[in-house]
């Protein structure tokens, strides 16, 4: 993996490495990645943007790149159709529809956290009522979730694996959720954009909601390229929307976008079938189990609770102190930003989300500036 200097990344990643940062000191804080993207994709786009895209495009992308997609997608055992894909820029708008068709119903939304904090935030936003159940040190509490959900839920909404503590559902939690809103006759929000960084994947065979008879014609899925990917710039993802639902969603989407750009559907074929995208892919996941697993440590061995993830390219330790009044004082005093738990649901108080995706010097620089300050 070709990390990135600190001055490149000022320049390449300013979400990120944003002016608050001073010199000398570390983001761990928005989920870009401190590495060079797959080499390929700019060569790919000049050669088929040869075409005149000048025109709207079909409502749901490209034709061939939704084709690739229902490939893929049956490959990992989800049914999908043509009609069942919708090709957006990234993943914000899928969370920003599947919350919007939410609120065209009466009822709460049952958030399983924490989790992806625009999916709650854009939930409320649009005047939702919502409620939490938390997924523990041992996994997602079925109690807990078995009282929230009653005949006023209109969705329960997961990510899998989760963001930001790296959570990846059992067969048993897909089977709960599916029982849940089969009986109730709800929909499954799910944002799957981890989903190429499982680590052990003997052990956490990754289940869909998408995927499990009874709950695909009735489930909503999130895929996107920022992330395992590195392509965060380019701006593709897709959705996943079950048959029950699709008419709506597809409504609910072309409210926003006539058609999406040709170059998020192109940047979704290249991701997907490049040997260099999938390989970079793969050097990835491996790269972000060591990672985890090296910083997971330093906070055990210093004292604190963390739970080792299971997937993506955070950790979220328990750090016993209010998460925002830390992360202000972090980045004030040592130049580190984090992202405080509670961004990510009540059930997230007094943690951070850590993003790894750096280099192990730099990752080791500022975990230790971190238990300074907490040790102060």
């Amino acid at each position: 993996m070709d990390l990135l200097t600190a001055e490149e990344l000022k320049l390449s990643c300013p979400v990120k490495w944003h002016s608050r940062i001073p010199t000398g000191g570390v983001s761990l804080g928005v989920a870009d990645v401190d590495f060079a993207g797959p080499r390929g994709i700019v060569e790919y786009l000049r050669e088929k943007l040869t075409d005149d895209f000048s025109f709207y495009q079909h409502h749901n992308g490209l034709p061939s790149t939704i084709s690739t997609i229902v490939d893929y997608m049956n490959r990992l055992n989800i049914p999908a159709k043509e009609n069942n894909i919708q090709i957006t820029p990234g993943t914000m708008m899928g969370i920003y529809a599947g919350m919007k068709y939410a609120s065209r119903r009466d009822g709460r939304i049952v958030y399983a956290g924490p989790l992806y904090e625009p999916i709650h935030r854009h939930g409320k936003d649009l005047n939702n009522e919502i409620d939490f159940v938390a997924i523990e040190m041992d996994g997602l509490n079925h109690e807990a979730l078995i009282s929230a959900v009653d005949e006023n839920t209109k969705m329960i909404a997961i990510n899998n694996p989760s963001n930001p503590n790296g959570y990846v559902y059992s067969r048993d939690d897909i089977n709960l959720i599916r029982d849940l809103v089969v009986e109730r006759d709800i929909v499954c929000f799910v944002d799957e954009l981890y989903q190429p960084l499982i680590f052990d994947r003997s052990k956490n065979k990754h289940i869909s909601p998408a995927s499990v008879d009874g709950l695909s014609e009735r489930t909503i899925a999130l895929y996107g390229f920022s992330k395992a990917y590195g392509l965060a710039g380019f701006r593709s993802g897709f959705m996943y929307v079950g048959d029950m639902l699709e008419e709506e969603l597809h409504y609910i989407i072309e409210s926003q976008m006539v058609s999406p750009s040709p170059v998020s559907s192109l940047v979704a074929e290249w991701a997907l079938t490049s040997e260099a995208s999938l390989s970079w892919v793969e050097d990835f996941r491996k790269e972000m189990e060591s990672r985890t697993r090296f910083a997971t440590e330093l906070f055990i061995d210093a004292g604190y609770s963390c739970q080792l993830p299971d997937a993506c390219f955070f950790i979220y330790p328990d750090i016993e102190k209010d998460d925002i009044e830390f992360s202000e004082s972090l980045l004030k005093n040592r130049g580190v930003q984090v992202i405080p738990g509670v961004y990510f649901g009540p059930t997230g108080k007094n943690h951070l989300r850590i993003n790894v995706a750096t280099s192990e010097d730099r990752l080791r620089d500022g975990i230790e500036r971190i238990l300074a300050e907490l040790n102060d």
